[in-house]
């Protein structure tokens, strides 16, 4: 079992030199002190995300899944809340759903306060009313959903909330900002930027790191849900095609570790019901595009003649890639592929540069090794798949049969919307039917 004591940082530092995290930026902003119940969100979510970067997976022939027991002891302000057993049974299955570890707590009493919590700002004005607050990451669906959502919402203030673990991902965010406050200047209505920066310390010697990163949704959805609480938003918006939401598995050899959810539906739901019982108030969280694909959502940046943004955002799993001289996007990964074929799909290659990427693989397959194709034949194995469901005398059925997890998903869709089954199926039917033919209107070389 991997076991974290974050200590008692009252008494000494134990608890920074595990994790850093600066949210002050949540009183600050909205000229308001942090609430403990907020604070210990942000402090759960920190100690969530060192502890998963900090347990290695074991990964042979007898542990496929790379499966992990994790306990942690953390100090939290609001002692009784967390102990009770509604709220951390939630808790721990929230994070088995989204990492398949087994997680265990132990809290205990923290008296000692943050400046974010008793130091409030002299010059900070709460956000103008009504607001949206979003996640917003600088990749292109977040740029794309904000687009389309300011573009709706014409009377709105928007709260774009951004946890930063580096300088550089930070700068993109803010590049992208001031382009878009500098596209509706002419509008009254205010684009206020939320930064929360954090990280985990170094271990002593050279331990390496845990890659997978199960933990990361659970880490930005918290922090995100502490700002719209401050902002007073109703509801917390994270805007992400329906493809990568759901992220169906490539292939049946394809195990559970390998496929994140950071946004499923089913983790939105799990979140914002886990919050509910946390704030004893709802904090509904909401992707408006979890029936769209990528092509569709970036149609908003067509539409509103924004597509030279598009260069200035990043979709690479392996981001940046540090080689020398090279463009800091891989292009073979299955996100900077998804991200090419939606912009082809949506008449946009135009603003999808191929200097941006290491390899261009509308252009040629050399250079990349049997590894780096991977992800390409992976995914166009899928859509053969998804494709072949579709075009069966069921299609439905067959897609379930094919990905069991759909028809959890389709219950839980017909719940949240209040519609019935038969309808949610149709909808992600005709999802799926686009994004297949998103694929088939995909140059690619010969191989």
């Amino acid at each position: 079992m991997n076991d974290f004591n974050f200590g008692d940082f009252s008494q000494s530092l134990e608890l920074e030199s595990h994790y850093w995290v600066d949210d002050s930026p949540l009183s600050r902003t909205f000229g308001s002190i942090l609430p403990h119940k907020l604070a210990d969100l942000v402090d759960l979510a920190m100690a969530v995300y060192y502890a998963d970067r900090r347990s290695r997976r074991e990964r042979n022939s007898f542990e496929l899944t790379g499966h992990r027991e994790i306990s942690i002891r953390l100090p939290v302000r609001e002692l009784q809340m967390w102990k009770s057993k509604t709220v951390s049974s939630s808790l721990v299955d929230l994070l088995s759903w989204f990492t398949e570890d087994t997680w265990e707590f132990e809290f205990s009493k923290l008296n000692v306060q943050r400046k974010s919590e008793y130091e409030e700002s002299l010059f900070a004005s709460p956000v103008a009313t009504p607001n949206v607050s979003m996640l917003f990451s600088g990749g292109l669906d977040s740029l794309a959903g904000l687009c389309s959502l300011m573009d709706n919402h014409q009377d709105c203030s928007f709260v774009l909330i951004s946890g930063s673990t580096s300088q550089r991902t930070g700068q993109i965010q803010r590049d992208l900002i001031r382009m878009l406050v500098k596209y509706w200047q002419s509008q009254s209505r205010e684009l206020r930027s939320v930064v929360i920066p954090f990280g985990i310390g170094k271990p002593k010697g050279n331990l390496p790191e845990e890659t997978s990163q199960r933990s990361r949704g659970f880490v930005f959805l918290l922090l995100g849900a502490a700002a719209a609480i401050m902002a007073k938003s109703t509801a917390l918006y994270v805007c992400e095609n329906g493809i990568g939401a759901i992220n169906l598995p490539f292939n049946e050899g394809q195990i559970g570790i390998d496929n994140t959810r950071g946004v499923h539906p089913l983790s939105l739901t799990g979140v914002s019901d886990f919050l509910g019982l946390v704030l004893e108030k709802s904090l509904p969280i909401v992707n408006p595009f979890e029936l769209s694909t990528k092509a569709e959502m970036c149609l908003a940046l067509k539409k509103l003649g924004l597509g030279a943004l598009i260069k200035m955002t990043v979709s690479c799993d392996g981001f940046p890639q540090r080689i020398h001289d090279s463009p800091s996007q891989c292009g073979y990964c299955t996100s900077c592929l998804l991200r090419r074929c939606a912009l082809h799909a949506a008449a946009l290659d135009g603003d999808d540069l191929a200097n941006c990427y290491r390899f261009d693989v509308k252009k040629s397959f050399v250079g990349l090794r049997r590894d780096q194709l991977y992800p390409l034949m992976a995914m166009l194995d899928q859509v053969d798949r998804i494709r072949t469901c579709l075009t069966s005398q069921s299609p439905w059925e067959a897609l379930i049969e094919a990905f069991p997890e759909l028809l959890e998903i389709q219950h839980n869709t017909a719940a949240r919307r209040q519609m019935s089954m038969t309808e949610v199926a149709e909808f992600y039917m005709r999802m799926y039917r686009a994004y297949a033919g998103e694929w088939g209107k995909f140059p690619l070389p010969l191989r």
